[in-house]
């Protein structure tokens, strides 16, 4: 019954998203680089040796969907000269001490267990953002060290700068740094919008739950072509 009651409350607050100008409104690509979503990355070998097949439904839904629907946000909103800011989780130091406790504490478990770390430093080629979304023109690529973004860089201060009030995010992980920087987007007043077929969790559960849980207050799931569709609207 308590489920059916926050549907009730969802249902509610999904007729009360705001509309979308598309003059204030930034896309953000959440850590889509060759370490998070490639199958032959440090990560995807660390999980398959401890628990085979655990990224299978992930790296399948990155692939066939999350990269496509990314793709057709970041050339819309590069063709209409939108802000873009991609986020890449990488350290500044070779030896990785920036990182918080829980990721050096995995780096050394990898270490150990395949011998070479799972999350790279910034100069890594695994850190690099994937060859299918390029970067172009005035996009911004913001390098940071923690889970949320707003944790560890300016992206609040250029956000505002440009006089943005709505970010649209994509990206990995949803429950992990899609929902921590969504989160904390939210408190800091900006509408947030997480595009729920261009982000991705380890499993459809997690995933789900994460975009529930966010959607109760915090942010509006949308998908990709309705999304595109409202701006262009504006657009026009």
């Amino acid at each position: 019954m308590t489920e059916e009651k926050i549907d009730l409350f969802l249902k509610v607050r999904r007729g009360l998203k705001p509309v979308i100008n598309p003059q204030t409104c930034a896309l953000i690509i959440i850590d889509m680089q060759d370490y998070q979503v490639k199958g032959h990355s440090p990560v995807a070998k660390l999980f398959e040796k401890f628990s085979p097949g655990m990224l299978e439904y992930f790296l399948n839904r990155v692939e066939n969907l999350v990269i496509p629907n990314i793709k057709e946000l970041l050339e819309f909103f590069q063709a209409h000269d939108l802000p873009v800011f991609y986020t890449k989780f990488a350290s500044n130091r070779p030896d990785r001490k920036d990182y918080a406790i829980h990721i050096r504490t995995l780096n050394k478990y990898a270490e150990q267990t395949i011998g070479e770390c799972i999350f790279p430093s910034k100069d890594d080629q695994n850190a690099e953002i994937i060859p299918e979304l390029p970067p172009k023109g005035n996009d911004v690529i913001l390098l940071k060290t923690t889970s949320g973004t707003f944790s560890s860089t300016d992206l609040d201060h250029q956000l505002k700068s440009l006089g943005i009030e709505t970010v649209i995010v994509t990206g990995v992980v949803t429950h992990m740094c899609v929902e921590n920087t969504s989160r904390i987007a939210s408190d800091l007043g900006y509408n947030v919008f997480v595009v729920d077929d261009a982000t991705a969790g380890w499993s459809e559960k997690l995933h789900n739950a994460a975009l529930r849980a966010m959607e109760l207050i915090f942010v509006y799931v949308v998908q990709t072509q309705d999304l595109i569709k409202r701006l262009n609207r504006k657009l026009r």
